[in-house]
């Protein structure tokens, strides 16, 4: 097993989890099957651009964030600002707003 595959591997399931996102609603969200998904995530198999990109819209983060686990919001001046005026739990509590506004945006598209 690449170590790379195993570490973008983990850093999906650890989003995942994150999000309090079973494996098969992640699947379901990133239109993939649940086998292909926990492959994924065991760094067993790779995945084309596009399965890359949905799996990042999903978990809204960036696909380099994926790949590279660099910060997701780095390219959002506007949003590092505001996020960096924030208490560690302050954040983690944006964060989960953000996710609940973002499936909204999703829900409605």
């Amino acid at each position: 097993m690449d170590d790379q595959i195993a570490i973008v591997g983990k850093r999906i399931c650890d989003l995942r989890k994150s999000y309090g996102y079973t494996q098969e609603k992640l699947a379901e969200m990133a239109e993939i099957s649940i086998q292909f998904l926990v492959q994924i995530e065991r760094g067993q198999k790779t995945m084309k651009i596009g399965t890359l990109r949905k799996l990042a819209a999903a978990l809204c983060v960036s696909a380099d964030y994926i790949i590279n686990g660099s910060v997701a919001y780095k390219e959002n001046p506007e949003i590092n600002a505001l996020l960096s005026t924030l208490s560690d739990r302050n954040k983690e509590q944006a964060a989960k707003l953000l996710k609940v506004f973002a499936d909204a945006l999703r829900n409605n598209e």
